[in-house]
């Protein structure tokens, strides 16, 4: 399986019909991002796009009546979100240009730490914090904290977050980061990524200094991001968490989140194409 050694600046949008593509080298994927309506002719065209650019896979959150145009062309459900669009499900739906990337490696070793996840039962609310750590909501002054402690946790990562420019729009246009203060540094960090037309968020950008790891400092900030996209009037929350990490995914399912599928090699992250786990969650009343 080969990932193309690309910068995020390689990354670009682009039209076709009335879709919305991305291509994302970094990832070695294209990924829908919006459409209209679905045609067999217009599914074939997308998939030349990403073979003629070399991409190993397609991915897209489809409405269900647009699931029979795609498995005709080849895609498979990998899972599900539910209340993606407005409440309604989106399907978690893939095509595989490099067949090696559908295989997935340490299946039986991944499908441990998911049994050991259902296992654990769903806390109402996080523990207080301890004194001296202080919770807040990141804005352009915490940037350089930020870089720090994502490059100081991963090795590679699938969006641009060692990247000043790139946080300093997200924090502007739609993203909301919270972070927990020690002594006046970061030592855990959380993000919502916020779809306002569709009214779902990707909880995302975890990572908390090994040090400080089994305090429940996600928990609170994941928490926290709920609380605030509760009042926002979103529907659905969704978190992509390694398939191999046991901490993420238990926190997850503590948190309230179900277990909805699984994403074979979809992201280049800690310096590989890794399998996700898709965790989904209802907050609206």
């Amino acid at each position: 399986m080969y990932i193309q050694k690309l910068n995020f600046s390689d990354n670009r949008h682009k039209k076709l019909e009335d879709c919305l593509l991305y291509f994302d080298y970094f990832n070695s994927r294209l990924k829908i991002l919006k459409y209209n309506v679905l045609s067999n002719d217009l599914t074939d065209e997308i998939l030349r796009h990403a073979k003629r650019e070399n991409l190993g896979k397609v991915i897209i959150n489809c409405r269900e009546e647009d699931l029979d145009v795609l498995k005709k062309a080849g895609f498979v459900v990998e899972g599900v979100i539910n209340g993606f669009f407005r409440g309604k499900d989106a399907q978690c739906v893939s095509f595989f240009i490099d067949k090696e990337r559908a295989q997935a490696k340490r299946v039986e070793e991944k499908d441990k730490i998911l049994k050991m996840c259902m296992d654990k039962i769903p806390i109402s609310q996080p523990e207080e914090l301890k004194e001296g750590y202080q919770l807040i909501d990141c804005g352009e002054k915490e940037i350089p904290q930020m870089i720090e402690i994502f490059k100081d946790i991963f090795k590679t990562y699938p969006s641009p977050v060692f990247d000043a420019n790139y946080l300093k729009k997200m924090i502007k246009e739609k993203m909301l980061f919270k972070a927990i203060l020690k002594n006046g540094k970061i030592i855990s960090i959380a993000s919502a990524d916020m779809d306002e037309e569709n009214l779902n968020a990707e909880i995302t950008d975890c990572a908390t200094y090994p040090e400080y790891r089994g305090q429940g400092l996600l928990t609170n900030l994941i928490y926290s991001l709920e609380n605030d996209l509760r009042k926002k009037g979103y529907y659905t929350l969704y978190s992509l968490s390694r398939a191999i990490n046991p901490g993420i995914n238990i926190l997850l399912r503590k948190q309230g989140y179900h277990y909805k599928g699984r994403l074979i090699n979809n992201s280049n992250i800690c310096g590989g194409f890794e399998d996700m786990n898709i965790w989904v969650k209802n907050i609206i009343n």
